[in-house]
């Protein structure tokens, strides 16, 4: 069967190798929460209360990034946050947070941690980044009890081919350099419905919920998933 042009433009767009990823957001860590607040803005508070999580339990964010989902995490909770950019860390280090955190250097695609060590499990704008993205949520799945649940805001490709069209012409960019140039870099055809329906994770779906603006660059969603592994 022949491939369409949208399966063979994802196939071949490549999201920066990680040291090239690290270098990047280190260089960019400072700016970024300005820059993310500006263009793609949203209130934390809902998908983080999406978690239901209650006092004692431990939650990973992955990739905690300056920590903009931070400040909406509850006290009483452990919150670990992993990220490869030092830079990143040193911004989220700054947070006023009333959970209980402890940040660390990791490897989304190789996390050294146990299985079944945390309760819950939150990803804010990751997935689009990283060059494996089902290997990440492998990872997550594992690290996470059964029965727990994963929130995840992220961009995503539009359901929307005509929309498609436009997001495909600014892939190449902001995979390589970024939109503002050297700032945040991404995978504008990150496709949600191929990783959470046709992956054979091992998860349940909760709630999707996707804006599918006309302007390529605001197309998200917010899914909430349930870890379903035995």
């Amino acid at each position: 069967m022949t491939q369409a042009p949208m399966q063979i433009l994802q196939e071949t767009l490549q999201i920066l190798p990680k040291e090239q990823a690290i270098e990047a957001y280190n260089f960019g860590a400072a700016d970024y929460e300005a820059v993310m607040n500006y263009y793609w803005y949203i209130d934390r508070q809902p998908l983080i209360d999406s978690l239901q999580l209650q006092p004692g339990q431990k939650i990973i964010e992955a990739a905690v990034g300056t920590g903009l989902n931070l400040p909406a995490y509850p006290a009483g909770v452990h919150v670990t946050g992993v990220d490869l950019s030092e830079g990143m860390l040193a911004e989220a280090r700054k947070k006023q947070v009333a959970a209980d955190l402890t940040l660390k250097i990791a490897d989304l695609t190789n996390l050294d941690l146990p299985d079944n060590a945390f309760d819950a499990a939150g990803s804010g704008f990751t997935l689009c980044v990283v060059t494996d993205p089902v290997r990440v949520m492998q990872e997550i799945l594992r690290v996470t009890k059964p029965g727990s649940l994963i929130a995840i805001l992220d961009y995503c490709m539009s359901r929307d081919p005509d929309i498609q069209k436009w997001q495909a012409l600014i892939a190449d960019g902001t995979s390589k350099f970024g939109f503002p140039t050297g700032k945040i870099k991404w995978n504008a055809l990150m496709d949600y419905d191929e990783l959470i329906y046709n992956s054979n994770l091992t998860l349940e779906v909760i709630s999707d919920q996707r804006t599918d603006s006309p302007n390529p660059f605001l197309c998200s969603c917010q899914i909430l998933v349930k870890n379903t592994k035995a």
